[in-house]
């Protein structure tokens, strides 16, 4: 059984096994109340406003849209931003490096990690550092921009060593809370008693129409504010960023390839279009595509395009051989009440 058949049995959906491990995720919840405790007594302060973006469900639910997003929103207020972002996997991991500039990204993919590289290169004038050391990357920032207003923490709603003046929760409508048990019985990382009072939470869907079911009432308990956005395509892209309308893959042969966390999500995109494909290859999150066979398997298939993730085309056009057919589906990230939020944001930063 591969990972993403595993979560869709039993993390997504109560199982026998699920029951068997709830007692360890009870006490994997109550250690990350404690750790959460214990760390923020002696977090670091930061100089600027600090706003945190992360996810209380494993695997993804629209944080780095979210964070590109809330970055612009911010710019056009007139406030300096940055971003941190671990680099999950990448050579900067473990050693801050500010990624971008004005002329353009300092380093390719590989050195970066997909999704930071996806976050600097939409967002070329706004600094962003790569490190897991969130405290290091965030003092690498204000060293060399030292008038910032604000600082956006990618996917640090679990990382407690610095003070937040806001945390910003997102939820993938279509998961909500998973089976609603915590890891490793269920796709919680650790319960939603434990999301901090000054959050702000986004229910992102991936088209308009996609409704919410019973989990939003457990929501709702938190006396937290809720807003709601959607991740819909938009056009495609090449790997040189020449843009093709959403009808221009009709009645060509498509294999998909993707490396998300959710990768059933993508293909729902896609079947959103009208759009069939002869196979999907889904890969971990984070996936490298170093397997020689996939490319291999890719071609016995005979493809006119081979349609991924932005995520994931970067990663994919190291292989000189698809470049010509890559194309990744680009997603228009959009809230309901966009003013509401945004006003919401400024009060918890002012």
């Amino acid at each position: 059984m591969d990972l993403n058949t595993f979560i869709q049995a039993h993390l997504l959906k109560r199982s026998p096994l699920s029951y068997a491990l709830y007692p360890s995720g009870v006490l994997y919840g109550y250690i990350q109340k404690q750790c959460r405790t214990y760390s923020r007594r002696r977090a670091y302060r930061a100089p600027c406003k600090i706003i945190s973006i992360g996810n209380i469900i494993s695997g993804g639910s629209g944080k780095t849209p979210l964070t590109i997003s809330l970055a612009n929103l911010l710019i056009n207020k007139g406030l300096k931003v940055a971003v941190s972002h671990r680099g999950y996997k990448s050579a900067f991991e473990n050693e801050p490096h500010i990624i971008n500039a004005d002329s353009g990204m300092l380093y390719d993919i590989h050195k970066t990690g997909d999704e930071a590289y996806l976050i600097a290169s939409a967002l070329l004038k706004v600094p962003v550092a790569v490190g897991r050391k969130r405290v290091l990357a965030v003092k690498l920032l204000l060293e060399k921009h030292p008038s910032l207003d604000v600082i956006i923490l990618d996917d640090a709603l679990q990382h407690n060593y610095i003070h937040r003046d806001l945390d910003i929760i997102s939820f993938d409508a279509s998961i909500g809370l998973g089976n609603g048990f915590v890891l490793p019985a269920g796709y919680l990382r650790e319960p939603l008693s434990n999301i901090p009072q000054n959050s702000l939470i986004i229910i992102n869907r991936k088209n308009k129409a996609q409704t919410e079911t019973l989990w939003l009432n457990k929501i709702n308990q938190l006396k937290i504010p809720i807003y709601h956005s959607s991740n819909t395509p938009k056009c495609f892209l090449d790997i040189t960023g020449n843009v093709y309308p959403l009808d221009y893959l009709k009645e060509k042969r498509i294999v998909l390839v993707s490396g998300i966390a959710n990768p059933a999500s993508f293909a729902e995109s896609i079947n959103s279009l009208g759009l069939s494909y002869v196979k999907h290859y889904a890969c971990i999150d984070h996936c490298d595509f170093k397997q020689p066979s996939l490319i291999e398997n890719i071609f016995e298939l005979n493809p006119d395009y081979i349609l991924c993730t932005q995520k994931d085309i970067m990663k994919l056009a190291k292989y000189e051989s698809l470049q010509n057919r890559l194309l990744a589906l680009k997603l228009e990230y959009s809230f309901d009440q966009e003013d509401e939020f945004l006003n919401q944001v400024l009060n918890f930063i002012k």
